[in-house]
């Protein structure tokens, strides 16, 4: 009887951390004045789309809490959940968050939670964004970017520019951006190309693939390969370790630390020098 007991407590407790409840929210916020937007989010996804001719801000977040039921959510909501849009002068604010107190309460209740958010915004804005973690996606923006990303791999398309961005973990792509791009890099692997401006990365670890670059590049890397094919400026390179390739350069390859790894440099119209 005490075993059977036992099973159908751990088995509640098991079925309680398992369980979800999910709400979905709209908000929405008038755009004219506005020629920037500032996104501070927590745990969740992060999508973002410019689109031509649209006049208003557009935001769907479902929060999702691992471990409550949908009885519990709205109390969940009140207590733990900072979700709002704003106007503050000519900029917008998103504010996504669960509160921090939470994730330390969590360790002792199985439970998790997340805000996923899909936003639209007029293609024109600037946009900067302070994500904690979670996959981040951003297409179709018309003014620049300033990212500052905890963990989690980001994906960015057709980017006015200029880019800026702090990378904590996890990959990073980065296509078809027309101005000048500056990344700082923890871990993970780099995937850039199309780049129209100047390229300036720092990274910790993880590989870099570079194609196309319209001006100059200069990388500070700890470790990790490096590919660069295609820069219509000059290259500069310090390097920890791993291999590096270059081909296609139109102005001068200076090298100024390898580290350990092969190097091979192919079709440079300037001057190399290592």
């Amino acid at each position: 009887m005490k075993k059977t007991t036992l099973f159908c407590l751990i088995f509640l407790f098991l079925l309680a951390t398992v369980q979800a409840a999910e709400s979905r929210e709209t908000l929405t916020l008038d755009a004219s004045g506005c020629r920037a937007m500032r996104i501070d989010c927590g745990a969740g996804y992060l999508k973002v789309q410019g689109k031509e001719g649209l006049q208003r801000i557009e935001v769907t977040a479902m929060l999702r809490v691992k471990g409550i039921g949908m009885g519990e959510l709205a109390e969940f909501r009140k207590e733990n959940v900072i979700l709002k849009l704003e106007k503050t002068g000519s900029e917008a604010v998103l504010l996504a968050k669960i509160d921090e107190k939470f994730f330390l309460d969590k360790l002792f209740g199985g439970r998790e939670a997340r805000i996923d958010l899909d936003v639209s915004l007029p293609r024109s804005m600037n946009l900067s964004v302070e994500d904690g973690s979670g996959n981040v996606t951003i297409n179709s923006l018309g003014g620049s970017l300033d990212l500052n990303d905890g963990s989690g791999d980001a994906m960015l398309d057709e980017i006015a520019g200029p880019v800026k961005i702090v990378d904590g973990s996890g990959d990073l792509r980065l296509a078809n951006v027309k101005g000048a791009v500056e990344i700082e890099d923890g871990s993970g692997g780099l995937d850039l190309s199309d780049i129209a401006g100047h390229v300036e990365i720092e990274d910790g670890s993880g590989d870099i693939e570079l194609k196309n670059a319209g001006g100059d590049v200069v990388v500070d890397d700890g470790s990790g390969e490096i590919d660069l094919r295609g820069v219509r400026g000059s290259v500069r390179i310090d390097d920890g370790s791993g291999n590096i390739v270059i081909d296609g350069v139109e102005k001068d390859v200076t090298i100024e630390d390898a580290g350990s790894g092969e190097v091979d440099i192919r079709n440079v119209r300037g001057r190399v020098r290592k």
